[in-house]
């Protein structure tokens, strides 16, 4: 499994990347800086927080969507799906516009799928980091 790295801080924030470098996180901040400069600060400075402060307490910014699941979100309607691991590491899986029930249903399990893949590549050693550009 790939992880491209978004963000070092305290914790380090990661996305999830294939080996041809197709990263949805970092495809869709490319966008939004292009369309939407004000959403994209918000997104950038949300995920700087993060990585300085770990994931925010306040549901406003952050909340659980399922067991080991969680978004961080700001108020423009981004969402960023997300899961923890220890040693301070934050695995972003996705980043969409706020979605709608059945298509958020679709993130989740497509974010469980790929917390069971980076668990298993962890255990087998076979993580590869792809450094921030």
């Amino acid at each position: 499994m790939f992880l491209r790295v978004v963000e070092r801080g305290v914790w380090t924030v990661f996305a999830v990347s294939d080996q041809r470098g197709h990263c949805p996180l970092q495809e869709f901040i490319d966008r939004l800086r292009i369309v939407n400069q004000a959403e994209f600060r918000r997104a950038m400075a949300l995920l700087g927080m993060t990585a300085a402060n770990g994931p925010p307490r306040n549901e406003a910014k952050s909340r659980r969507l399922a067991k080991g699941i969680y978004e961080l979100k700001t108020r423009g309607g981004i969402r960023i799906p997300y899961f923890v691991d220890e040693g301070r590491v934050i695995i972003c899986t996705d980043a969409i516009m706020k979605p709608k029930g059945t298509e958020l249903r679709m993130i989740i399990r497509r974010s469980e799928l790929m917390r069971e893949s980076y668990f298993r590549a962890k255990s087998a050693g076979a993580l590869e980091i792809i450094r921030k550009d």
